[in-house]
């Protein structure tokens, strides 16, 4: 097949609340394959899933979805999951390899450029100014149906330096997540009103507000906001008190390799990020082709290296 004469577009997004770095997608009109890491893709194929095991009609006009169909990767090619038999799994197989002749040629192309320019951000209560980014999309079509009450770091509880010493002095008892929960709190402390606004952001970083209060709870504030509004890691570095301000540097400092996939970084806050995120060498060996641009490669192939250590002296232990 000359993928010439199949449409399709490559594109990425932001895996968002938590953050967990950037999804890499390549998508047909009937399939997509998607990637977190640029290696192993996901295939999903377009299809009706079944909705009576006996094949009878549906009373009800069935939609088509994304229903996964395999994964593949160059070392290993497609492999296939078990799938029903109700499905037209010739046509599925048909649009997975011609996916996969596009993965061929395009994967090497990663990261592909980030295309969520709708943004949802959750807004500080004293300046209505985006505080921490809550949901993105696409398309405006998908804005209805994205619906995020609360910021969350992350699934599970990051290290604290000052959060440590705060438990040392105060002899806290030990809460397995009292650094995520703590984070959360005063995010939340600093928007008590609940204030969201969806921004379109254009190439220049600036953002238009969309006026949509009909759909959900959002502030009143329309127009533009200057790029530098907007916090480049998607949360405000910016905090009153010692305690506060130190636990979001440790939170961004422990998301640095993640954040290193972001897009149109400074270079010096990148380099920073890079030095952060040598410290934490397999996450770096699993993303860094996700990396748009890399300011100190030294760093990088450092935090592989050690990567590879480790994983060898895990090997060697089992």
């Amino acid at each position: 097949m000359n993928k010439d004469s199949v449409s399709f577009s490559c594109y990425s997004i932001r895996r968002l609340n938590p953050f967990l770095g950037v999804l890499q997608i390549v998508a047909t009109e009937g399939s997509r394959a998607i990637s977190p890491d640029g290696i192993d893709w996901e295939i999903q194929i377009l299809a009706e899933r079944p909705h009576d095991t006996w094949g009878a009609p549906s009373p009800v006009k069935r939609k088509h979805q994304f229903l996964r169909f395999g994964s593949w990767n160059r070392a290993d090619g497609l492999s296939r999951v078990p799938a029903n038999p109700l499905l037209d799994l010739t046509r599925m197989l048909n649009e997975a390899n011609r996916i996969v002749e596009i993965l061929c040629l395009e994967s090497t192309r990663t990261p592909f450029l980030l295309k969520d320019r709708f943004e949802l951000w959750l807004l500080d209560d004293h300046d209505q100014t985006p505080l921490a980014l809550l949901a993105s999309t696409t398309d405006m079509r998908n804005i209805p149906s994205l619906i995020e009450t609360e910021w969350v770091c992350s699934k599970n509880e990051f290290p604290s330096v000052h959060m440590e010493r705060r438990k040392e002095i105060r002899s806290e008892p030990t809460n397995p997540l009292a650094n995520k929960r703590y984070l959360e709190k005063i995010v939340k402390l600093r928007s008590r009103r609940g204030l969201q606004r969806w921004y379109k952001r254009s190439v220049d970083g600036c953002g238009e507000a969309l006026p949509l209060e009909a759909e959900m709870k959002s502030a009143s504030r329309t127009g533009q906001l200057p790029a530098d509004a907007f916090p480049l890691l998607l949360l405000n570095p910016c905090w009153d008190g010692s305690l506060p301000a130190a636990v979001v540097a440790d939170y961004l400092a422990w998301l640095s390799p993640y954040l290193l996939a972001l897009q149109n970084l400074p270079d010096e806050l990148r380099s920073t990020l890079e030095q952060q995120a040598s410290k934490q060498s397999l996450v770096v060996d699993t993303y860094w082709r996700l990396y748009p641009k890399i300011i100190n490669k030294q760093i990088i192939d450092a935090a592989r290296v050690e990567a590879l250590l480790r994983q060898s002296h895990k090997e060697i232990k089992r």
